[in-house]
């Protein structure tokens, strides 16, 4: 199938009357987060059920659990092979897979087509959860017939960026072997956001390199404003968007999360915190320059977890969202991409933010998550 780019015009930006419950106030540091959308319940299926993997299974999460250097750690820790994710939304599926990581379980509400799409969300790598995806896309991915995974997958500063990985690959392969036959699915799409599509991109580009029939590879991956360079200067360097902000301070900083990698070494893991104090971790690391150390990573490693050229010429096709006003991760970053993968397709929206698709009043959210859809139909 022969690819192309496309620029979708987005609509206008994004108004600030739906700011009152898209955003958590930052306890502490005096900052407004993005809440990342409403949970997806709605978009679910009617009667929800609860299973279990290995003898693991999912529980609610403990909050304020303190560390012996008096910190309180953020809510979402694994023990064992007990899961602790984020609350699952009404009419989801939940269970525990490999590692600890847990996943909520969507059926297809259309026709089926046998597809399944596995969702890894955003934050940095510091925050976030795995039902964050808001839902009228959860509607429009089920009612596409396609059965919807989403994935947990450990945070940083506790849990350092290769282990993340490596525990996301361990989850995702036994979402494939064990998830997608229950839900009568054959094949599989990788979708992240932000950080979630960093993920996405780097474990297809594993499943090309070395997953063979364990862990085959994605028929597509949907990169909504992810990134697959670290060693890009937006990384490292700090972020004059986010140092427009009030500050968040080093010692501030180090009280909104637990001691760096002490998750590390197969966890317990921190798999979900509250956006109003871990946002405030990730806007410290992008105004400080810190996102690499806070990732438990130097300069050199990030260039070995950087997708190499031979790793972009491999993966499969990879459908690309991103604004032209993201002042997150820039739009040249999406486009680079898009001009380096063999098989790609960049859907623009103008004018919006970094997370343009959390404002669900808007059709540019729709419009992409539609594009998205055809797009794969078309493979």
């Amino acid at each position: 199938m022969a690819m192309r780019e496309d620029g979708v015009v987005g609509g206008g930006r994004a108004g600030a009357g739906a700011a009152s419950d898209e955003h958590a106030v930052a306890e502490g540091t005096g900052l407004s987060g993005p809440a990342r959308g409403g949970r997806s319940g709605a978009g679910g299926l009617a009667g929800g059920c609860e299973s279990v993997v290995a003898g693991a299974a999912t529980t609610g999460a403990p909050t304020g659990l303190a560390s012996d250097a008096g910190r309180a750690a953020a809510p979402g820790l694994v023990s064992g092979d007990r899961g602790v994710g984020a609350s699952r939304p009404a009419g989801g599926c939940g269970r525990v897979v490999a590692g600890g990581l847990g996943i909520t379980c969507r059926e297809a509400a259309g026709a089926p087509t046998g597809l399944a799409v596995v969702y890894l969300h955003g934050g940095g790598f510091l925050y976030g959860e795995r039902d964050d995806l808001p839902a009228p896309y959860v509607r429009q991915i089920t009612e596409a017939g396609h059965a919807l995974v989403t994935l947990d997958y450990p945070l940083a500063p506790e849990c350092p960026l290769p282990e993340i990985i490596d525990a996301a690959w361990k989850g995702l392969g036994s979402v494939v072997r064990e998830v997608l036959p229950e839900l009568d699915c054959t094949s599989y799409v990788l979708f992240g956001r932000s950080a979630g599509g960093y993920l996405a991109l780097a474990l297809a580009a594993r499943a090309v390199r070395e997953g063979g029939d364990a862990v085959p590879a994605p028929v597509a991956i949907w990169d909504f404003y992810g990134y697959h360079d670290l060693t890009e200067a937006f990384v490292s360097e700090p972020s004059p968007h986010y140092r427009a902000m009030p500050e968040v301070g080093r010692a501030v900083a180090d009280r909104l999360a637990g001691e760096p990698g002490s998750s590390a070494g197969g966890g317990p893991y921190v798999l979900t915190g509250p956006k109003a104090t871990r946002f405030g971790l990730y806007v410290h690391a992008r105004q400080s320059g810190r996102w690499l150390e806070l990732l438990g990573i130097d300069e050199h490693a990030a260039v070995e977890l950087s997708l190499s050229h031979a790793d972009i010429a491999r993966l499969p096709p990879v459908f690309i969202a991103a604004s032209t006003g993201d002042a997150d991760v820039p739009l040249g970053v999406s486009k680079r991409l898009a001009r380096a993968a063999p098989r790609a397709r960049m859907h623009q929206v103008y004018y919006l933010e970094h997370d343009f698709d959390r404002d669900t009043g808007n059709p540019a959210g729709r419009e992409a998550y539609a594009a998205a859809l055809t797009f794969t139909a078309e493979l």
